[in-house]
């Protein structure tokens, strides 16, 4: 006779506060130290991820524009 996996639930969000607020100060940065998996992103978020990219690629090309006039 098999068994069948058991399926574990999430714990609630009071539950894990719960928990972390009962660690002591050691164990609850090795709690922390857990890494967490990369999100994928959809289209628009990786569209507005690259349109801020860019704006910035932009903005330092006026600040260093600005700053080169300003001193001459």
């Amino acid at each position: 006779m098999t068994k069948k996996p058991e399926v574990q639930e999430a714990p609630s969000p009071s539950d894990q506060e719960f928990v972390l607020s009962t660690l002591e100060p050691d164990q609850l940065a090795e709690a922390k130290k857990q890494r967490v998996p990369r999100r994928r992103l959809k289209g628009r978020e990786l569209l507005v991820l690259w349109f801020l990219r860019i704006y910035l690629l932009f903005m330092i090309v006026v600040i260093l524009y600005q700053a080169w006039t300003s001193a001459h």
